[in-house]
């Protein structure tokens, strides 16, 4: 059994989502591309390429069993029946949860006026810490701006010469390490994603926060007694950075969920009606039998269309796979709520108890 399970999580990491985030920057480029930087049309393109060759190539393989198959119109007909009418509830599940997400918008002037103020109160809060003199208006270059800062100051913690012992030290280095690396992989990601893209919401989702802010207030409770003042207020500067940096990474997510739902549901639409049109056109062809029996290179007219006719049909559903393929992504590799860390290679003071 050990073994079976050690394939299959190998298999796991290789092919699918793994158990922590990852590095994004240096992830397979086909992958990262299906998963996250690629175009969700082109994805959902790629998608429908693909099922059409697999189906030529199976039209191939078994040309004369193929063939037979597809002569039995009864049948052939039971499967375009059934992708139409899964098409027309597909849309009508799709638009009725964007009616839903439209109707929380549907709110009163006062309701409005305290989501802006919010938002511009923690944006002052980061310009009153000194972060910046103006809180940028791109969410990536927000991000970028509170992510120096946490490194900074904690290239200024590990400067400090205190009097605290070797064992403090270590845990210094292991905060500035871990700033360090993890800032330069979200501006590596940063600086690949457009300006002004539903993508640059997500730039910071891979910085890992939750650890950090576990880490500094371990070292603030642990070694209160040996550090200086200014040791003491850094860490604290450290804190409230990484609070902020959760409290606009959550917003940044809401802000991404908002607009991919609304740009599963506007290219949803766009595809379906014409699919449903095309799918009633191939039901009257399937009954008319005007496809001549000849052979070309070992297909038929009657397969090509076929194939094809499926791979269309099948574009609805392309689109919400590609759709929500990148939204469950996001959502599992960015499980850690506030101070919680669900990484299974970070340790914490209580994993050997």
């Amino acid at each position: 059994m050990a073994d079976g399970d050690s394939v299959l999580e190998s298999v796991r990491n290789r092919f699918g989502t793994p158990e922590r985030r990852i590095d994004r920057s240096s992830e397979n480029r086909i992958k990262r591309w299906i998963l996250f930087d690629g175009n969700r049309e082109r994805v959902a393109t790629a998608l429908l390429v693909t099922v059409f060759a697999v189906m030529l190539v199976l039209g191939g393989l078994w040309p004369v069993g193929y063939q037979e198959l597809l002569a039995e119109t009864t049948t052939v007909q039971t499967v375009f029946n059934t992708l139409l009418s899964g098409t027309i509830l597909l849309v009508s599940i799709v638009v009725s949860i964007a009616a839903v997400g439209i109707s929380q918008e549907l709110t009163s002037l006062g309701n409005q006026s305290e989501r802006v103020d919010t938002i511009v109160e923690f944006q002052e809060e980061i310009e009153d810490d000194d972060i910046v003199d103006v809180s940028p208006a791109r969410p990536g270059q927000f991000t970028a701006v509170v992510l120096r800062s946490i490194k900074q100051r904690a290239d200024e913690l590990q400067g400090i010469d205190g009097t605290a012992g070797r064992e403090y030290r270590d845990e210094v280095d292991r905060l500035q390490n871990d700033s360090h690396s993890n800032t330069e992989e979200v501006l590596t990601t940063l600086s690949r994603v457009p300006d002004g893209t539903t993508d640059e919401l997500l730039t910071g989702l891979n910085y890992d926060s939750s650890w950090q802010l576990y880490q500094s207030r371990r070292i603030l409770s642990k070694y209160d007694d040996e550090l200086t003042a200014e040791e003491r207020e850094i860490i604290e500067d450290i804190r409230e950075t990484l609070h902020k940096l959760m409290v606009s990474r959550e917003y940044f997510k809401t802000l991404y969920y908002k607009l991919e739902l609304s740009d599963l549901s506007t290219t949803l639409l766009t595809v379906s009606l014409p699919i449903i049109v095309f799918i009633t056109y191939v039901l009257l062809a399937l009954n008319s039998g005007f496809f001549p029996d000849v052979t070309v290179a070992g297909f038929t007219p009657l397969t090509v269309f076929i194939s094809l006719a499926y791979t269309i049909a099948l574009a609805p559903y392309a689109v919400l796979t590609a759709y929500v393929l990148r939204a469950a992504n996001v959502t599992k590799r960015t499980p850690e709520e506030g101070p919680f860390v669900l990484d299974g290679d970070r340790e914490t003071a209580y994993d050997r108890q």
